[in-house]
């Protein structure tokens, strides 16, 4: 963000959940917690599969690294999301990416109390000067419609 051509539109603020399968959370022997993750097999959105860290936030601001060695690394959350959604292991995913599969009875929110940190999304373009009508039309439509993505999901 130190590129001074680059404008950044903030649209909205989000952060990762744990999901997993019902079918995989039924599996579990007694309640989940966030001491026994390391009991079930994890899928990431990391580079590097070799060592990955969750860094959760609880219901009282209490903390947690967990380290892991993920089952299956994937930067393509809808990959992500359909691998967890198959029961392969559970993954921190975006809270509003996985809303449709919540509802659907696809996927089950892990330890609802813990989640990632909150981070900014953001739309990042070149210079207004110049622009299509076509693409200031999709940042207008993004900034309008964002808000109500990303409350919903809060």
């Amino acid at each position: 963000m130190d590129d001074p051509t680059l404008i950044a539109r903030p649209l909205g603020h989000s952060r990762l959940v744990l999901m997993m399968s019902p079918e995989l959370l039924a599996s579990c022997a007694g309640p989940l917690t966030v001491e026994r993750l390391a009991e079930l097999p994890t899928l990431s959105m990391a580079e590097n599969s070799d060592d990955d860290r969750w860094n959760l936030i609880g219901p009282n601001g209490e903390t947690h690294a967990f380290r892991h060695r993920p089952r299956l690394s994937c930067s393509d959350p809808a990959m992500l999301r359909a691998v967890a959604i198959a029961g392969l292991g559970v993954a921190l995913m975006p809270e509003p990416f996985c809303r449709s599969s919540l509802q659907a009875g696809q996927l089950k929110h892990v330890l609802p109390g813990w989640h990632s940190r909150e981070y900014t999304i953001y739309a990042v373009f070149m210079s207004r000067k110049g622009m299509l009508p076509s693409v200031r039309a999709f940042i207008d439509y993004l900034v309008g419609a964002a808000p109500s993505v990303f409350a919903a999901a809060m």
